[in-house]
């Protein structure tokens, strides 16, 4: 009776929404640059929380606040440096735990644009870290309220290593991978870095630390060791702030907006949607499509555990339509993944050489691009990534956890019939033997040479070459562009100009931009989020560890970043 009441309502909110969103749209259209707003505004960006890659439905958004997407938020600093009505960009910036240096640095460069349209931006702050702060300093002056807190103290990295865990309860990882490098599975089978983990966090860091250092320097008009100095002396409240140069001046919000002289405010996702209008022109059609989150074979979905899951085939699906749609003239692929199934992977990475055939493809990364995530990069025409996007990892494992020990000290026991010499290899009741684990090593070495091939063939140098940079290693994008595996540094601005020009489009010309795959809609969301419980609510490592748990078990390759990257 519940379950049925529950469906009941579900229709009904389904059905109120679709009535709701068809009035809001007709309004929308109705009025398009006849908004009501004042000859004299500031675009205001509240950044804090998350940031989503994708933007979400337009009616899921009429029943619950969602922050605007990171396109929305670009999007609306391009519009506003050209619109006469907007004098000014107050960005209030707050804590922004799920994203990356890459999501940063391109708002760091969304406002970069901005400014040098005449116009001012303005950073205020209460509560930050070095992300938040890194991006504030990109903004003409940086205000704070007196008793705000600067954490800015240099980076790091933290690892968690499950093996004592795992010890506790009895489970065995068994893990195969190709690549001096590749340390995925380091998190369940070691207790501490190896040496090649090591090496490459401390380059990782370097390389991060190198950037966020040079950014605040051209900021804040310091040298990087006056930088470095301030960032050693962190951290800081408002008054040691403003004695450091990290701020120019103590003011409360409405002192601030009392210096924009009268000016009204307006939001980004009002802002963005109230200058479309009908959208019935001419305009050259690029089509966007995101790859978001671990790949796995079949249907995209959300995840209970946080983040989500690019399924191969959605995305194929959204390549061959815009492949075999005439009016789209270019395809900008957007990559924010730490890669997952090597066989998913393979299958987006053939999506896109055959689109490629017919028309230019254009790659723009996102704060994470590798393993898997470059995989369905390495076919493209050209890359684009951030400096601090996470990429490379061109390397590939699989392996099994044997719950043998588990079962015994829980009191439960297993019988298995088989049929097969092997068929019960990927059981979780037993281990793997000599024998077995290299037959799966014969297999992983297979799929690696494969990989390397493919990037070998896309990128246009020898095998060697690649391998030389494979090895599972991560590099930043400053890196990557060094070393050839990237093409340009920049954000998704620059693809979409690189997608242009290759499609015979006036650089100054105006593009309809075609988000593939099509947002879910309200009814599909309000049945996802029935799966959604405790799990949500669990400790970040648990998550993360429960992610990789689910996929696991079935003996794909798995062509995933070497761990969960986050660098504070």
């Amino acid at each position: 009776m519940k379950r049925r009441t529950a469906w009941v309502l579900v229709a009904g909110v389904a059905a109120v929404a679709i009535g709701a969103a068809a009035v809001g749209g007709v309004a929308l259209m109705l009025r398009g640059r006849a908004t009501g707003w004042s000859a004299n505004n500031y675009l205001f960006l509240d950044l804090q929380g998350e940031i989503p890659e994708e933007p979400s439905s337009e009616i899921g958004s009429l029943f619950e606040r969602q922050p605007p997407s990171l396109r929305t938020l670009v999007e609306s600093l391009e519009r506003a440096a050209e619109d006469p009505r907007v004098s000014a960009v107050v960005l209030r910036v707050s804590i922004l735990p799920d994203s990356g240096w890459a999501t940063v640095q391109e708002l760091r460069d969304a406002v970069a644009r901005f400014r040098r349209s005449g116009k001012p931006a303005y950073a205020h702050l209460e509560f930050c870290g070095n992300k938040e702060y890194y991006l504030a300093s990109g903004c003409d002056k940086v205000y704070a309220i007196p008793s705000a807190l600067l954490q800015v103290t240099g980076l790091r990295s933290e690892v968690s290593f499950f093996k004592g865990t795992l010890d506790k309860i009895g489970v065995q990882a068994q893990f195969e991978g190709v690549g001096k490098y590749k340390n995925a599975p380091n998190q369940f089978t070691e207790r501490g870095f190896t040496e090649p983990h090591r090496e490459q966090m401390e380059a990782l860091l370097d390389s991060l630390y190198g950037q966020f250092v040079s950014a605040l320097a051209q900021g804040r008009r310091r040298t990087p060791e006056q930088v470095q100095a301030i960032i050693d002396g962190g951290p800081y409240d408002g008054p040691t702030a403003l004695q450091a140069g990290l701020v120019d001046e103590l003011l409360y919000e409405d002192q601030l907006e009392a210096r924009l002289k009268d000016a009204s405010r307006l939001t980004p996702v009002r802002y963005v949607k109230g200058g479309r209008g009908l959208n019935l022109d001419g305009r050259p059609k690029i089509a966007l499509v995101y790859v978001v989150g671990d790949i796995i074979p079949g249907r995209s979905q959300t995840s209970p555990l946080g983040g989500g899951f690019a399924g191969s085939d959605t995305v194929a699906e959204a390549l061959k339509e815009a492949r075999e749609d005439g009016s789209i003239r270019a395809i900008v692929l957007r990559v924010d993944s730490p890669g997952g199934s090597g066989t998913a992977s393979e299958v987006i990475w053939r999506e896109v050489t055959l689109a490629r055939q017919k028309k230019p493809v254009v790659v723009s990364m996102g704060d994470v691009a590798a393993s898997g995530g470059y995989y369905v990069a390495m076919g493209s025409d050209a890359i684009v990534a951030q400096p601090g996007t996470i990429t490379g990892s061109i390397g590939v494992f699989g392996g099994k956890f044997s719950l043998h020990g588990l079962y015994d000290k829980v009191g439960i026991d297993k019988e298995i019939l088989t049929r097969g010499r092997h068929a019960d290899l990927f059981s979780a009741y037993r281990p793997w033997d000599d024998e077995e684990r290299g037959r799966i090593r014969e297999l992983m070495v297979a799929f690696y040479k494969d990989f390397v091939g493919k990037v070998a063939q896309g990128r246009r140098k020898s095998y060697e070459e690649i391998d030389a940079l494979a090895q599972g290693r991560v590099w930043t994008g400053a890196e990557a562009q060094r070393n050839g595996l990237v093409d340009r540094l920049g954000g998704f601005a620059l693809a979409l100009d690189i997608a242009k020009e290759k499609a015979k489009i006036g650089k100054g010309e105006e593009v309809r931009l075609v988000i593939l795959p099509e947002r879910k809609s309200l009814l599909e969301q309000l049945l996802e989020r029935q799966d959604d419980g405790l799990q949500s609510t669990l400790p970040a490592d648990i998550r993360a560890m429960l992610r990789w748990a689910l996929m696991l078990g079935d003996g794909q390759p798995l062509a995933r970043v070497p761990f969960d990257l986050r660098v504070f």
